[in-house]
């Protein structure tokens, strides 16, 4: 399978995952709303969704709680893997430096993932299954986009 469908399918395999975290934040204060994703007291995607780590924006100060630059980290997600699915479509060829920027915000994502299992596992000692599968897909991302880079790398080297 070539990079550019791998980049779709793992950016709708995120978006769609980032639809089910936005629509369990959409029903968490749903009387007797039980989340799939809920597997046990440690084990809670809700209880991650309702610490004010889930809008880190407004948690580092950023941007002030409740204001429509608020957002979630789904909504977030929603935006970066819609915009990975599309770059991996008809514009793949047409991104300028595209190995470049494409690494760039893979590491972005993977950083910023390394950043949210510290406060997983060391700040809210929980376990999220929908978080764990945007880690997956933002490190698989990250090596697209670093055999991107090599292969944009020995083919300037070849030209040259």
């Amino acid at each position: 399978m070539i990079r550019p469908r791998k980049v779709q399918i793992l950016g709708l395999v995120g978006f769609c995952i980032s639809l089910y975290a936005l629509s369990v934040e959409a029903n968490l204060d749903t009387p007797g709303y039980e989340a799939l994703c809920d597997i046990g007291a440690s084990f809670s995607c809700t209880a991650v969704f309702k610490s004010s780590y889930s809008h880190l924006l407004s948690h580092w100060g950023l941007v002030e709680k409740g204001s429509p630059m608020d957002l979630s980290l789904a909504s977030a997600g929603m935006i970066l893997y819609a915009a990975y699915f599309l770059a991996g479509g008809p514009f793949w060829t047409l991104i300028p430096f595209r190995a470049s920027v494409f690494l760039t915000v893979a590491c972005c994502g993977a950083i910023f993932s390394c950043y949210l299992l510290y406060v997983l596992k060391f700040i809210l000692g929980d376990f999220c299954i929908v978080c764990t599968g945007f880690h997956c897909v933002n490190f698989s991302m990250l090596a697209l986009a670093a055999f991107e880079a090599r292969e944009s790398s020995s083919s300037k080297a070849k030209r040259s």
